[in-house]
């Protein structure tokens, strides 16, 4: 499924895909998870992030939660921003995530 996540991000990432797309996908698909759940996979990516020697992406996701962890909308709306402004930061995330996303577009 990794592969598969990969493909669908070179296609966003070479714009194969319209950008507007993958936000709305976003939207769909982060607005519709809780916060416990939406916080879970930002965890899982930062510390994927952190394996991978990206600490700064890793930072950047834990600082949403930290940020906007007592506003669900807001965390949705940050997290939403930063996939729409930055697909290829899914690839941090777990595939089925990714993939819920991705398999949209």
């Amino acid at each position: 499924m990794m592969n598969e996540v990969e493909g669908l991000i070179q296609r966003v990432t070479t714009g194969d895909v319209d950008q507007s797309t993958v936000s709305q996908s976003a939207s769909d698909h982060v607005s519709s998870m809780d916060q416990e759940q939406l916080t879970q996979h930002l965890q899982t990516a930062a510390g994927n992030a952190n394996q991978q020697g990206e600490g700064d992406v890793a930072q950047q996701l834990l600082g949403l939660v930290g940020q906007h962890g007592g506003d669900p909308q807001a965390l949705k709306e940050s997290v939403i921003s930063l996939i729409s402004s930055n697909p290829q930061i899914l690839r941090h995330f777990e595939p089925s995530f990714a993939k819920n996303i991705l398999g949209n577009v």
